[in-house]
């Protein structure tokens, strides 16, 4: 089951079943209540099972935290790869238009995941930590594969500010209706071309520019 860290595998689809209602349910707590305010109780009230099933998986509720971060991970990767691969020929505001609203309906579904990557707990810990790194090795990678003589340094600065800005959007896009959300993801939209196309200049030179997105 996307290769989670739990005490003991599920072996029937049952038993799967029972973890992933649990995962889902933390995951919805952790959007609503945040790491510090949820409990293994309430998760297993929330996800219908017996706080002994939960514990029977779970050590604790940071194992908790922990699947539920893995599992967004592995299937955060497996989505911004699949972005990466439909838009290697695109001009850097074609890839951006595209990419912007793609991964703000990733985070509609993964409302938790993202509330971890924005609001850590207030305690040293930051569980988000390798969510974000993700999203900002792949667009550093990215950078510096597109950019002609882009340091792997210089990738990474620009990689985490646009993370920094993004993450705040979608925070606010989840919480917002559908025609606000929508407004959000333009201005998103256009504030990251703007800034890649500042810092980058003559980036898209030999790249086909597409006809229907903002260009800088």
């Amino acid at each position: 089951m996307d290769g989670l860290l739990t005490r003991t595998t599920p072996r029937q689809a049952r038993s799967a079943r029972s973890l992933g209602l649990i995962l889902d349910a933390a995951e919805r707590m952790l959007h609503e209540r945040g790491v510090s305010e949820m409990s293994t109780i309430d998760v297993a009230a929330a996800a219908g099972v017996s706080v002994g099933r939960l514990y029977y998986w779970f050590p604790d509720k940071n194992a908790v935290v922990s699947a539920v971060l893995t599992r967004a991970e592995e299937r955060m990767r497996t989505f911004l790869f699949d972005l990466v691969f439909d838009h290697e020929e695109r001009s850097v505001a074609g890839a951006v238009a595209s990419v912007v609203p793609r991964l703000g309906l990733f985070f509609e579904v993964h409302r938790g995941a993202l509330a971890v990557m924005v609001r850590p707990p207030p305690d040293d810990s930051d569980p988000g930590r390798s969510l974000r790194a993700v999203v900002v090795d792949l667009l550093s990678d990215v950078l510096v594969a597109r950019v002609p003589d882009s340091t792997k340094a210089e990738a990474d600065l620009v990689a985490t500010s646009i993370v920094r800005v993004a993450l705040s959007f979608y925070a606010e896009q989840v919480r917002s209706d559908p025609a606000d959300g929508a407004l959000l993801m333009q201005e998103l939209t256009c504030i990251v071309t703007a800034y890649l196309c500042a810092r980058y200049p003559g980036v898209d030179e030999g790249v086909r520019d597409q006809p229907d997105v903002i260009i800088c």
